[in-house]
Order: structure tokens, then sequence, then C-alpha cells
């Protein structure tokens, strides 16, 4: 009877010894798919911001290239305003306007407007633009031009 009381208490002992084992198992993996899910929220608010930053930045220097442009824009003569054409114009590194890259997409209407906005674009070059990845996002630019007053 000892040894079968033994044998039970031994069978008990390992029983209890593989719950304790899968229990601790079962917390050690829930664990880690919080922290997993942790570091998955935190790089997501990173890319959050990151793209906000880019965005910021984007706006910023799609302004300053606007009011370059319109610095070097001279309105013809006889043209009324309210004029606004779409313009695509591909940049090299550094913001340099590829020679013969300006191209109209939108017409105002009025041809003499049409080419004015054309010349400002390659009198502004070099246009500011950023180095790195974004330049990406102004390699090939499409701008609405409707000066102001």
């Amino acid at each position: 009877m000892k040894r079968k009381a033994a044998a039970e208490a031994k069978r008990k002992a390992e029983a209890k010894r593989k719950a304790a084992a899968e229990a601790k198992r079962k917390a050690e993996a829930k664990r880690k798919a919080e922290a997993a899910a942790q570091v998955a929220r935190e790089q997501e608010l990173q890319a959050q911001l990151a793209a906000e930053q880019n965005s910021r930045q984007l706006d910023r220097y799609t302004i300053a290239i606007r009011q370059q442009i319109e610095r070097s824009w001279l309105r013809p003569p006889n043209t009324g305003e309210g004029l606004a054409c779409v313009v695509r114009v591909r940049l090299l590194p550094g913001g340099e306007v590829m020679p013969g890259s300006v191209r109209v997409l939108r017409s105002s209407g009025n041809g003499a407007f049409d080419r004015s906005v054309e010349s400002a674009v390659y009198k502004a070059s070099p246009l500011p633009v950023p180095s790195g990845g974004l330049f990406e996002s102004f390699r090939d630019l499409r701008l609405e031009f409707e000066p102001e007053g």
C-alpha cells in the first residue's frame, strides 16, 4: 500500500509540476504578446509622427517654391485677374529645373499668361527643395499657379 500511495503522490506531484510549468508558459506567452503589441503600437505612433513631419515639410517646401516662382513672374500686359494654370515641372536634385521639362497641363485660356508662367519657373531655378528621401516627392512636380493680386 505504501508503494501505491507513494506512486500516487509522485503522480500528483508530477501533474502539479506540469500544471505549474504550463501556467508559467502561458503567462510568458501572454507577456510576450503584450510586449509585441506595445512595440507595434509604438512603431505605428512613430510612423504617424514621421508622416506628419514629412507632410509639414512638404507643405513648407511647396509654399516656398510657389513664392519663388511668383517672385520671378512678370504679368503679361492685357491679362486679367483670376487666371490660373497647372504646370508640370521635372526637377534635378538641388532644385534645378530640367531643360524643356515645364509643361502646361491645364491652360488658363490665355496663351501669354501660360507662357509667362513657364518662363517664371525657369527663371526661378534652382527651386528650394529638400534633400534626401523627401526630394523624391518633388522630382516630378505638379503646381497650380494662381498669382495673388
